[in-house]
């Protein structure tokens, strides 16, 4: 395939590319997780080694799945002896300070939230044949397992998400994804510690052969494991003790967080049970083909097989439309029971993933207005999350609950995750090959009537606590919630069967800053309350300052803020042309590349010089593609200032652009990278190799018809030369009119596009 051709991307609602890996070194070359877990959270540090095999500097973009309800507190990189501390700024701020820094010559790298379980992580400036070494470090929750057991579990890989029409995901562009079109070298190793009592039985897990010594916990393989599903690790810990624990920590300002671990009393057997109003929402779109409709349908199945006359069953399965099993609920007798097994045996995963009707059907009012189990059964490949949870939101019943089956080997935890947060439910995560019943018998435990209900906390030592909704308690289950609080007394109240339940405890300030992660389960617990705010219909600004502010506070990522580290001496030439590169991830185990919906785009090699843009919709606004290529011109709506070199320079520009024969009518694109101090940074890509000299001055023509000139200042342009073919270069140019400065509108990404003529 020529590989200067524009790239064949499949149907835009898919959010990914499939693209070659084979032909070329990827700058990403080795993972690794050290994870010291106990008492419900775990601190895991996550290193990546890039590399980089080119003569010029690289800057690398790589799509960062992390855990959905994790916190990311602390990042920095190492390059040579040297390790930079990177800090947490406002989004704006903190990539305004990225690019300034790869046009000084100075390595840097950044982190942006997308969602709560994808990242961007920017790798800037990486000099020629040399290694950089990023670190992140992520404190989480633990899930508790009701056998008795703490899972830790982190992603590796991200799958592409279904988009819906053009325009109904926002940051689509930010969001899509390529995805290599063959297994990748790439190997990560892990080393997970576990603080816990144990019960005598070493770690284990589903998701990769372990090798565990004691409190330890590796993979068999010393190599490593390829980086295509969610790594796992359980254990079982010794029983907890009924009441509350508090572990206490001094925040950010020095007042006091703190971690409430609360333990249910045991149930009194009655051998009564509740009858169950259980709707089953099965996704079948194209994701979910092979092994994960399969899972699935094992998962829907187990949960059928719980049910008995006293019970009643409704099943919807969706993908660009819902189709019911029945019109409506029906009694779950012997015979409803076999044809419901039939219903899911003919299933075919194919389509979209129009997930809201399904949900608006399983939650429309019923007269009896029962308690309704509704039990959402997907992969969650969805790039709309929000729009999901603001159904749940404004349309679930008082006595409903809305639960989550996730399947398949990289769930996407951004849905997962928050629409059982929204619905009072649970979410439980089932691997391909894992034991359907296991998935089946927590739900159904959740379907049961909960010990304390009605929780809530008062005392002089309470401030406020996250989450605001406050959990019931189920039998075994600990609840963990975070706080801020002073010293004095924490109540702990709620009602069980049998009248009032209370616990009181003292707190008092701590002599010792104590665990970070205490304020940083805090921190994240009170930013998801401010998210499932704005889903419910909140004033968008007050609640962006109030994230932003817990960001800046307690030093955290989220959707306004953003981590940020710059070497503080140049490590590059600034003047040298820049590659850009973006890593492709590996396809999900278990994944059809045809039901992701790629397999009828050409495959295009990812080598430099290529574009690997992800595939969206025509409308959507792409971000600056690896290899520095010109990508498609944007939007006529997008208004974009046009740049026209002046006649008497038509000549030199030609030639930097590479034409043939003179420049007129052709048309590359650039990125603004960079608007400071009366300056616009522009980078424009090259397909080929060409010889470049920068023009001495452009002219500029406004959405109105007027122009101004502006000149190119060549001590921050890159330098005539030549310049090899995916590589990059820069112009800088003098744009000190304040009109010119305000007209270049960024994006919530900071991107900008601009065509250079």
């Amino acid at each position: 395939m020529n590989p200067t051709a524009a790239p064949s991307f499949s149907d835009p609602a898919t959010g990914g590319r499939l693209v070659g890996a084979d032909a070329r070194t990827l700058p990403l070359v080795r993972a690794s997780l050290a994870v010291d877990a106990g008492g419900g959270l775990a601190r895991t540090v996550l290193e990546q080694r890039f590399r980089n095999p080119h003569a010029e500097p690289l800057a690398v973009t790589y799509s960062l799945p992390l855990p959905a309800d994790a916190a990311v507190s602390g990042f920095a990189f190492r390059i040579g002896e040297r390790r930079i501390v990177g800090e947490v700024d406002r989004r704006g701020a903190a990539r305004e300070r990225y690019e300034r820094a790869l046009v000084d010559g100075q390595t840097a790298a950044l982190l942006e939230q997308e969602r709560s379980s994808l990242f961007t992580q920017q790798l800037g400036n990486v000099p020629p044949g040399q290694e950089v070494v990023a670190e992140i470090t992520i404190d989480q929750r633990l899930a508790w397992l009701d056998e008795g057991a703490w899972e830790w579990r982190f992603p590796t890989t991200v799958a592409p998400r279904y988009l819906g029409a053009s325009g109904r995901v926002p940051d689509a562009a930010r969001i899509a994804q390529d995805v290599a079109d063959a297994p990748m070298p790439v190997r990560l190793s892990f080393d997970v510690r576990v603080r816990d009592g144990l019960d005598g039985r070493a770690p284990e897990s589903p998701s990769h052969a372990l090798r565990a010594e004691g409190d330890r916990a590796r993979p068999a393989d010393p190599e490593g494991v390829p980086l295509d599903r969610d790594v796992v690790v359980r254990w079982r810990a010794a029983k907890a003790a009924v009441g509350v624990r508090v572990e206490t920590a001094l925040g950010p300002k020095q007042e006091m967080v703190a971690l409430l671990t609360v333990v249910p009393p045991a149930r009194a057997a009655t051998g009564e049970r509740v009858a169950r109003d259980l709707v089953l929402l099965l996704d079948v779109s194209g994701s979910m083909a092979g092994e994960p409709l399969m899972q699935a349908r094992r998962v829907a199945s187990a949960l059928v097989a719980t049910l008995d006359e006293r019970d009643s069953l409704e099943m919807i399965a969706f993908a660009s439309a819902p189709t019911r099993w029945q019109k409506g609920s029906v009694r779950a007798t012997p015979e409803a029971r076999r044809d419901a097994a039939r219903w899911l045996g003919a299933l075919v995963a194919q389509g979209g993933t129009e997930m809201r009707h399904a949900i608006e059907e399983a939650l429309a009012p019923r007269r009896d207005d029962g308690q309704r189990q509704v039990v959402l059964v997907t992969d969650g490949q969805i790039g709309f999350e929000s729009e999901i949870v603001a159904t749940i939101l404004a349309r679930l019943p008082k006595q409903s609950r809305v639960h989550v089956v996730g399947v398949g080997s990289a769930p996407n935890r951004t849905l997962t995750a928050h629409a059982p947060r929204a619905g009072r439910g649970i979410e439980v995560l089932v691997g391909l090959g894992e034991a359907a019943e296991r998935a089946a018998a927590r739900i159904v435990a959740r379907t049961d009537a909960p010990i304390v209900v009605e929780l809530e906390l008062s005392g002089d030592a309470l401030v406020d606590h996250a989450p605001r909704r406050l959990p019931d308690l189920f039998a075994g289950a600990p609840a963990l919630i975070g706080m801020r609080a002073r010293a004095g007394e924490l109540v702990v109240r709620g009602r069980t069967a049998s009248g009032p339940w209370e616990q009181r405890v003292r707190l008092v300030t701590p002599a010792e800053k104590g665990r970070v992660a205490v304020g940083s389960f805090y921190a994240r617990e009170r930013v998801e309350d401010l998210e499932t705010d704005l889903a419910a219909g909140g004033e968008p600004r007050a609640v962006e300052r109030g994230i932003e502010q817990l960001g800046l506070d307690f030093g955290l990522a989220t959707r306004m803020t953003s981590w940020v580290a710059v070497s503080e001496h140049r490590t590059v030439d600034p003047g040298a042309p820049l590659r850009r590169e973006r890593m492709p991830h590996e396809l999900p185990f278990g994944a059809s590349v045809e039901g992701l919906g790629l397999r009828a785009c050409a495959v295009m090699p990812a080598s430099a010089g290529q574009a690997t843009m992800a595939a969206r919709a025509p409308q959507a606004f792409a971000p600056m593609p690896a290899g520095m290529a010109s990508p498609p011109p944007p939007p006529r709506s997008m208004a974009p200032r046009v740049m026209r070199p002046p006649a008497e320079a038509m000549r030199r520009v030609g030639g930097f652009l590479g034409g043939r024969g003179g420049a007129a009518g052709r048309r590359l694109q650039g990125r603004v990278v960079l608007r400071d101090a009366g300056v616009l940074v522009v980078e424009v890509g090259a397909q080929e190799a060409m010889t470049w000299a920068p023009p001495v001055e452009v002219e500029i023509t406004w959405d109105d018809g007027t122009t101004t000139r502006v000149g190119v200042i060549a001590g921050r342009s890159t330098r005539a030369g030549a310049v090899p073919a995916g590589a990059g270069v820069r112009l800088a140019l003098d744009v000190a009119d304040a009109r010119a400065m305000a007209s270049v509108a960024f994006d919530a990404g900071g991107e900008r596009w601009i065509v250079v003529c």
